[in-house]
């Protein structure tokens, strides 16, 4: 090094030791070349331009010093004071100063300690390189004389004490699944995750010993027919044992002692829970809400589906819970209402009419026209939903089977608008007429009371004379509660059937209101019947 080198390197005016003047300004770690993301040969590497070809030391200002506590201590007139560090680099500090003892550009400081939490990074003179003001302070630059900081034993000890990872970092204590007590739901949320381990180890061995179209074929045979009732009994039954297990250890009483066991359940069983098709669409939500109609076709459709056979099982484990059970249930209840409403006797030739409120894909009536030998008399139907996506699922296939089968006899009409309309418009079925049956199967599972009692009154406005409401709701003692709201961030309006029959009752004080269930008791309806 040369002598016109070292004055370079070390005189803090020419140096840029922090706050010396504006050649340090120029020099900030944002100016400093980011590593390339791929390795370049050396007569590509880059150099400084202008001033820069001197290389000048980064100062870090105090913020970016993180958690890491920094004290300078200086020491004047045989008196030590401590001082707010301002910004440091490898050659020197700047810092506020406050006292009544002036320091001069040229000062020699006889003893500067900086230090950063328990660790003392320099402790030796310094000379004064600069003083100005920085707001209404006084910050002095100063380079230190006796030796050089080694900066990256601060910036390494920053970023031990400031890393986080993607969540709390190391705080293990505040981990957002710790809970204490709860062992009885915690035990079985851990005997239902090694079950899944189990399974998942066992699946894979049969599936390994079987030709492809037995595991995974669509044609039937002796045996796919009785490797499925095999993973049944065996698989899936013991699941459905294990699940409601939790659902019967969970204490509900607690909101924030639920959000934390929701997460140790998340931990323990979302991976195999997500392989089940179902699971998975109900926590994605691809359209954008809960109860899709696709989600629904999933209950309705081929359950024993997915890319291995421990997938299938957990996919028929999970559309055979209560609650998905229950959905089939009053599928096949609402369809019973529909069939004895087209064997009623009918006063002339008068059209039987029917709406259904978010229809999804109107499976309740698909079946109805698919199943009947015969229909006496004309049918007109209305499907009201706010999916342009589900009623062109609907109108696809009750098309083809209309035109097929009751072509002079039933008329479907696709209405599509918001739920936002229906919910504030009372008079947007009035242009349509009477109905004889309208019908909500999950709506309502959505509504607050006081949405729910105006939607009624609105809904009931339209039933004819003899005509039914029919309003389902889910009860709050659903056991699928914990595994729909846990793992899939699927929230309902749980009533009980008395609560069903009061906003009713206030919504229609004239009507005859009764409760009817579905044989799971899962998802009742109020019927509300105009006289």
């Amino acid at each position: 090094m040369t002598t016109n080198d070292a004055a370079i390197f070390h005189d803090s005016r020419e140096s840029g030791a922090p706050g010396s003047d504006a050649k340090w300004q120029d020099r900030s770690p944002s100016t400093i070349p980011p590593a390339p993301e791929s390795p370049r040969s050396y007569q590509d590497l880059d150099g400084g331009l202008g001033r820069e070809v001197y290389f000048r030391p980064p100062r870090y200002p105090s913020a970016e010093l993180g958690p890491v506590g920094a004290k300078v201590l200086i020491k004047v007139a045989d008196r030590e004071r401590a001082c707010p560090l301002h910004d440091v680099s490898q050659n020197g500090v700047a810092f506020e100063w406050t006292e009544a003892e002036t320091l001069s550009v040229g000062d020699t400081i006889p003893l500067v300690t900086v230090s950063f939490d328990r660790h003392e990074a320099y402790r030796g003179s310094a000379r004064v390189g600069s003083v100005r003001q920085v707001a209404d302070r006084q910050v002095v630059g100063v380079s230190f004389l006796d030796t050089l900081m080694n900066i990256d034993d601060v910036l390494q000890l920053r970023d031990v004490k400031a890393w986080n990872g993607a969540g709390p970092g190391l705080a293990l204590k505040s981990r957002p699944w710790r809970v204490p007590g709860h062992e009885r739901v915690k035990a079985r949320i851990a005997e239902l995750r090694l079950l899944f381990i189990d399974a998942e180890e066992q699946l894979g061995e049969l599936e390994a010993s079987l030709p492809w179209h037995v595991a995974h074929g669509d044609q039937q045979s002796p045996a796919r027919s009785a490797l499925v009732e095999r993973i049944k009994r065996e698989v899936v039954d013991e699941i459905l044992v294990a699940t409601q297990a939790v659902h019967e250890a969970l204490d509900r009483s607690n909101p924030v002692e639920l959000q934390k066991l929701k997460e140790y359940s998340v931990r323990h069983l979302d991976s195999y829970l997500m392989q089940s098709w179902w699971m998975r669409r109900a926590k994605e939500k691809p359209l954008g809400y809960p109860g899709d109609f696709e989600l629904m076709n999933g209950l309705y459709g081929n359950h024993f589906s997915g890319s291995t056979l421990f997938a299938k099982a957990m996919n028929v484990a999970y559309v055979s819970t209560p609650a998905a059970v229950a959905v089939r249930e009053r599928k096949d209840m609402v369809k019973g209402q529909l069939s004895a409403l087209l064997d009623r006797p009918s006063s002339g030739n008068r059209p039987i009419r029917i709406l259904s409120i978010a229809a999804g894909p109107a499976q309740e009536t698909y079946e109805l026209l698919r199943e009947r030998e015969s229909i006496p008399h004309p049918v007109e139907i209305v499907l009201f939903d706010q999916d342009k996506r589900a009623l062109a699922f609907s109108y696809g296939r009750l098309k083809r089977l209309v035109a097929a089968r009751w072509p002079d006899q039933v008329k479907v009409v696709y209405l599509h608008d918001t739920i936002k309309r229906l919910l504030r418009d009372p008079t947007l079925f009035a242009p349509l007429g009477k109905f004889d049956a309208i019908f909500s199967c999950g709506l309502f599972d959505y509504l607050p009371t006081a949405t729910a009692v105006s939607l009624t009154r609105s809904l009931y406005a339209s039933v004819a004379e003899r005509g039914t409401l029919y309003i389902g709701n889910m009860v709050p003692s659903s056991p699928s509660r914990w595994i729909i709201e846990f793992h899939c961030d699927w929230y309902l309006i749980y009533r009980e059937p008395w609560e069903m029959l009061e906003f009713a009752r206030t919504a229609a004080p004239e009507a005859d209101v009764s409760i009817i269930e579905e044989p799971t008791g899962v998802n009742p309806f109020v019927q509300l019947t105009r006289e």
